[in-house]
């Protein structure tokens, strides 16, 4: 009986001392990514094909409403997506998918990821698959995208 016991007491102790590491370690949800993908968001750097860029981005953001892109160039609206998202594994997933346009009803698979409160986001160039790493090439032709919440 006293074995059983200490044995449940034992048990109980490692639990306690493990819980709050297994919890820390939890990927975080889908609900808590989008609540932070929310609001209008601006470049702060583009790496397309290997090149980094600044030439159009000083004009461009996007808006983030739900799930739903609004595309802004010199204050105006100029397009719309909408997304969704994997979070299931590393790197998260995104595909968005355009709305009217030229480009209406096109998909990019894309990856995304958070460095504090930076949306790093990478996409291939149209027709190509899914990205597998964060790092933009002229060789894989990816678009990376360092994005930063506007704050005015």
């Amino acid at each position: 009986m006293t074995t059983r016991v200490f044995s449940l007491f034992f048990a109980a102790g490692i639990l306690a001392i493990a819980a709050p590491t297994l919890v820390a370690d939890e990927p975080p949800s889908e609900t808590k990514l989008l609540r932070k993908l929310q609001g209008h968001w601006k470049a702060e750097k583009w790496v397309i094909h290997g090149e980094d860029t600044s030439e159009g981005r000083a004009n461009r953001s996007y808006r983030i409403d739900d799930r739903k892109m609004v595309f802004v160039t010199d204050g105006k609206d100029v397009g719309i997506a909408t997304f969704k998202i994997d979070v299931s594994d590393k790197p998260f997933e995104i595909d968005v998918t355009y709305v009217g346009g030229p480009r209406d009803g096109q998909t990019l698979p894309g990856i995304f990821r958070f460095d504090d409160e930076k949306f790093i986001n990478c996409f291939p160039y149209p027709g190509d698959p899914r990205p597998t790493s964060f790092e933009s090439t002229a060789a894989n032709r990816y678009f990376l995208s360092i994005d930063r919440k506007k704050t005015d």
